[in-house]
């Protein structure tokens, strides 16, 4: 994770963030962890629901119960939010990520007057978005099935 510096909000993102998995519940303790300087304590945390395999409603992350909402805005973001309204944007990098890609774009994005869009900052086009969206659907259709027949 890469944050831009503390200062006035430019841009999309406040920052980036290269998950391992696409398992939010498992991701975001680590997460949640290192954010809570700035944020403490950290209440909420709304993620693009179609980048994430299934996600509890609610969690408790080193003792504070944590609130998880999807939504259907800004792809490629998680918005981590704490008292008194403050909130942080992160670029969420695709784990499958070419290391090379990923490192371009979180330097970029953690940028202090970094204003690129997420699709901008990961440069993935539209086609590739559709492949990624392909690709992730079947895995987690293949998972699925791996998993019920046990």
């Amino acid at each position: 994770m890469l944050l831009k510096p503390v200062a006035p909000r430019t841009g999309y993102v406040d920052g980036v963030w290269w998950p391992y998995t696409d398992k939010l519940a498992e991701e975001l303790p680590g997460l949640l962890t290192r954010l809570s300087a700035r944020l403490h304590p950290v209440l909420r945390v709304g993620y693009h629901l179609v980048e994430w395999a299934t996600s509890p409603g609610e969690m408790v992350v080193s003792g504070q119960a944590v609130r998880l909402d999807w939504h259907h805005d800004i792809a490629h973001t998680v918005m981590v939010a704490g008292p008194g309204n403050r909130r942080l944007v992160l670029l969420v990098v695709p784990p499958d990520t070419d290391p090379g890609d990923a490192y371009t774009a979180m330097t970029a994005a953690a940028a202090a007057n970094n204003a690129a869009r997420p699709d901008d900052l990961l440069q993935i086009g539209i086609r590739k978005r559709r492949e990624r969206k392909r690709r992730a659907a079947a895995v987690r259709r293949w998972a699925a099935r791996t998993t019920s027949i046990n």
